[in-house]
């Protein structure tokens, strides 16, 4: 297992910053850890994020 720093900031640059990591481009799983201090809609904003912008970004699409 690998901890990455954090990161912050509009999808495009975090998936930017991802993929220029080397480990990060011979992994198969990731997981993203979020604080315990956010709001039920930050979350939702994030998690929509996620899904919507950061995971095709990086090449990711929902099964059909």
């Amino acid at each position: 297992m690998m901890f990455a720093p954090d990161l912050v900031g509009p999808s495009e640059l975090i998936a930017e910053q991802l993929l220029k990591h080397a480990a990060f481009r011979e992994v198969d799983e990731v997981a993203f850890a979020l604080p315990f201090t956010f709001t039920a809609a930050d979350y939702a904003q994030i998690l929509t994020d996620t899904a919507t912008r950061l995971g095709p970004a990086l090449g990711w699409h929902p099964a059909r």
